[in-house]
């Protein structure tokens, strides 16, 4: 018996209708989008999806799946490669193979039901899970701001050291999901959240220093109802903000009234919209110093520097600029409080980083995500220049200057609010950073910010000295401005101070702005632990380094046994194994060995040298 060309529609919420196949295609849960369904042969379907502003958001479940190859083309969608799961919990992405062109995946399955959505869903009731955990932690808040037209909860979680007085602290709000079918925006929020909660001490003590607002869902109905860029209504909830009362979406109300609430007790110190691009790279909307003013503007790009810095997700190259339109969140900041708030959309990808094709492939995952969540965190205490013993940060003002040098602000890649330029006629002049205290006899790794230009020193001298012992680098301050570049390793006395001296130089003006010291681990003294052992493990060289660079290290000649067991082990910053260089038993004595970053993403990478009962560890950075 032959059919006919079948043609089945059928709505979110509706009857799930079988195919002859066998197969049947359903949307009936939360946060699922799918409108019709047709096949002609049982094997290719083609699908659309609820569209709002665009259709790109589409989550639906087929079954009767089982050892079955069926071709799946979403007809109004910009899919590259899809994601589905057996359980609707672990999701996979389609490989190349199985996402042959755009909008369309195919595969034969393992299991009867697949569920297959645009990205790994983040819905209303997962959430809610969360949230009841970390409710529990004794630096969260949770409150519920108001609700929305279908009855959701909009909600705010507060997370800061509820023993110490919110006015001694820094306000910061960020939120996420405005457009719902944008879910890697909540993997990133999820990493934030991850972090805050991690009970670091670093952590912990900046709870001290900052109040987060954060709310998770703008637009609980979108998420709830699988909506790709509005509410259930189909009001596109962020260009809402300027509207009169009468056209101002319930949402836009609450958390506009909440945010002028907060503000007008203290104005917040850093506004993020977090939200995901179709586009294959993470990127900050930058407004035009036109359309701001040129402080605010320069301050933009500060702080989008400092999450880009030591980021192997993220370049500066991939920022963008916009003028800053009254209808957006940060147009209505702008327009009540100016300069006073940072305030900034964060958009990250859907499935692969970096604008530039001739980087390395990077896929977007949860787990890198979380990954830049974590690090939106120090960005944002480094940006507000929040110091510890675990994590000190050093800015220009207040350091000691001598001879002649002019302060600046040319450019945007410098730290804070300006920085200082030595001249290159005078090379008695100097300027000194001194730290305060920070762990005694402890090993810290030293990073330095500065402009960067093609007219200042390319061989700028850096001296840290504790007092005992003096460390010295030597920088080109033409290239790598606007980042945390990694110096060396240094270690502190039992004073737990340091000071760090720029020098001038006479092929340019030499920059000091800012440094950074992240503390390693204890060692037993000044000497550090190579008298204790007798190993050694170098800095490589050169650093930053591309695309191959020499480690060094060294074996003790008065070990118990002639030889030892060494592992040399590269990791990248997620302690993922890269590469071992070495695993084999040495002798006693000195050896070199060339690491190959070639294939590898610009970014840090750590390499851990074990023998016996000793461990080390040192950072480098990739940059190509």
């Amino acid at each position: 018996m032959k059919y006919p060309l079948l043609l089945i529609a059928f709505f979110f919420f509706g009857i799930s209708l079988p195919f002859y196949s066998q197969v049947t295609f359903n949307a009936d849960f939360e946060s699922g989008n799918l409108k019709s369904v047709s096949t002609s042969d049982s094997i290719h379907y083609q699908v659309t999806t609820k569209e709002d502003i665009g259709g790109r958001w589409f989550y639906f479940r087929m079954e009767g799946v089982k050892n079955r190859f069926v071709n799946v083309k979403v007809l109004n969608s910009d899919v590259t490669k899809a994601m589905y799961s057996y359980d609707n919990v672990e999701f996979i992405r389609f490989s190349d193979d199985e996402s042959p062109q755009v909008n369309m995946f195919e595969k034969t399955y393992e299991q009867d039901t697949v569920y297959v959505a645009y990205y790994t869903p983040y819905n209303f009731s997962s959430l809610q899970s969360k949230l009841e955990l970390w409710k529990q932690n004794q630096f969260v808040r949770l409150d519920t701001l108001g609700f929305t037209p279908h009855n959701l909860p909009l909600q705010e979680i507060t997370v800061t050291d509820f023993t110490i007085p919110d006015s001694s602290k820094f306000n910061v709000w960020i939120h996420a999901r405005t457009h719902p079918g944008e879910t890697p925006s909540s993997w990133h929020f999820n990493g934030i959240m991850n972090e805050l909660l991690s009970g670091k001490e670093i952590i912990n003590f900046y709870l001290t220093k900052i109040v987060f607002h954060i709310v998770p869902f703008v637009n609980p109905d979108g998420v709830f109802f699988g909506r790709s860029r509005t509410n259930y209504d189909g009001v596109d909830l962020e260009s809402n903000w300027d509207k009169p009362e009468n056209e101002t979406a319930e949402e836009v109300k609450i958390l506009r009234a909440r945010m002028q609430e907060l503000n007008d007790q203290k104005h917040f110190s850093v506004f993020l919209n977090l939200h995901s691009q179709a586009s294959s790279y993470c990127t900050f909307w930058i407004h035009t110093a036109s359309s701001t003013s040129d402080t605010f503007y320069k301050k933009e790009y500060f702080f989008a520097n400092l999450n880009a810095s030591d980021n192997p997700y993220f370049e500066q190259e991939d920022f963008n600029e916009s003028n800053l339109r009254s209808r957006y969140p940060e147009g209505w900041l702008w327009n009540n409080y100016g300069e006073d708030v940072l305030a900034l959309t964060y958009e990250t990808p859907y499935d692969s980083y970096f604008k530039d094709t001739d980087k390395p492939f990077v896929e977007v995952t949860n787990e890198n995500l979380d990954e830049i969540g974590k690090r939106t965190v120090y960005s944002i205490a480094e940006f507000l220049k929040i110091s510890h013993p675990l994590r000190f940060v050093l800015d220009n003002p207040g350091s000691f200057v001598n001879g002649s040098a002019a302060v600046s602000n040319g450019g945007k890649k410098f730290y804070g609010e300006d920085y200082i330029k030595l001249p290159d006629d005078d090379t008695s002049a100097y300027v000194m950073f001194h730290t305060g205290n920070l762990k005694p006899n402890a090993s810290y790794s030293l990073y330095g910010w500065w402009q960067s230009g093609d007219v200042y020193s390319y061989d700028t001298k850096i001296i840290a000295d504790n007092g005992h012992e003096k460390y010295a680098f030597q920088k080109n301050q033409r290239l790598n401005g606007g980042q945390w570049n990694y110096l060396g390793e240094v270690f502190t006395n039992n004073s737990a101070q340091m000071s760090i001296k720029v020098k001038a130089s006479q092929t340019g003006p030499a920059i000091a702005d800012a440094f950074r010291l992240i503390y390693n681990n204890q060692v037993l003294s000044v000497e550090n632990e190579n008298l204790q052992t007798g190993f050694k493990l170098y800095q490589n060289y050169p650093n930053p380094f591309n695309p191959t660079t020499t480690i060094k290290y060294e074996i003790p000649g008065d070990v118990k046994r002639e030889t030892q067991n060494v592992k040399l082990i590269v990791y990248d910053i997620l302690g993922r194994e890269v590469k071992t260089l070495v695993n084999r038993h040495q002798a006693p004595g000195e050896y070199e060995v060339t690491f190959n970053g070639q294939n590898l993403s610009s970014g840090v990478y750590f390499y851990r040298l074990q023998a016996g009962d000793y461990v080390k560890t040192k950072s480098m950075i990739l940059l190509k």
